[in-house]
């Protein structure tokens, strides 16, 4: 049983991060580090699966598997060359690397990224031979680098499509509530599923819903794949009883009425 302490980020909705800081800790995470727009937290292997099954207010989970400094592109492709790609997916995955820079001193972060495609990609052809294809629409592994003024920080995407993006939705209407800002703004409220709830404008329903999955403890991530079960040290026999024991939590039935209304029918007929 792998029992490697991960270091990771889990970005959320700007203002939500005391709270996913706190669900963060409630799910077995350690050395916290809140910062504006998410939470950089430690846990095992256990602890990344729950974040992805269980967090309602993160928008991914990013695994960390570089930071160093850099001066220029080359040192960038350097850091990039010693990360044991291998190891974590096979060249027979699909890739796509997404870089943002806050004060990057940097001419063009298209360029960096591509020096980071071609590191992971020469890293596979030196050591098996083959390469990973990009698929920049719907990648199997994403990898997100983020440059400060003086560090390159390289994560590995443990979530595939975003949390927000629960799996069970059949439909939206115009300019939906993301679900994950959805929960954050039912959790600021104080509202903890005992009392009924309300919405009279609630456009596709995304407010009603996410209380909904809070009063019947309902793990969002049940209905939807992660990036993680493509990784190479994947434990489906740990994933499965995560699994398990969030199901178990589920009441039968909403403990309190939940009621949503809208002037549009057709966001009524939405939700």
């Amino acid at each position: 049983m792998d029992n490697t302490n991960y270091r990771c980020f889990a970005p959320c909705p700007r203002g939500l991060e005391t709270l996913l800081q706190q669900e963060l800790t409630a799910l077995g995470a350690t050395d916290l580090r809140p910062t504006e727009g998410g939470v950089g937290f430690s846990g095992t292997l256990g602890t990344l699966y729950r974040a992805n099954l269980e967090s309602r207010l993160a928008s991914r989970i990013l695994l960390e598997v570089a930071h160093s400094p850099y001066r220029s592109e080359q040192d960038i492709y350097a850091a990039a060359c010693t990360v044991p790609w291998p190891q974590w997916f096979t060249p027979l995955r699909t890739i796509k690397v997404k870089t943002s820079a806050q004060h990057c001193p940097l001419k063009s972060l298209d360029f960096v990224t591509l020096r980071i495609k071609d590191a992971v990609c020469d890293t596979f052809t030196k050591t098996k031979g083959a390469r990973p294809s990009v698929n920049s629409s719907r990648p199997d592994i994403r990898i997100d680098a983020f440059l400060d003024a003086t560090h390159l920080t390289l994560y590995l995407g443990t979530t595939g499509d975003s949390l927000f993006k629960r799996g069970f939705r059949q439909s939206t209407v115009d300019a939906p509530l993301r679900e994950n800002l959805a929960a954050g703004i039912v959790q600021l409220t104080g509202w903890d599923g005992t009392t009924p709830l309300l919405d009279p404008l609630c456009g596709g329903g995304t407010i009603p819903l996410e209380a909904a999955m809070i009063a019947k403890h309902i793990a969002p991530g049940l209905g939807r794949r992660f990036a993680f079960e493509l990784f190479l040290n994947f434990d489906q026999a740990l994933w499965k009883t995560i699994q398990a024991k969030a199901q178990a939590k589920q009441l039968p039935a909403c403990p309190v009425p939940i009621f949503a209304s809208d002037r549009d029918a057709r966001a009524v007929h939405t939700a």
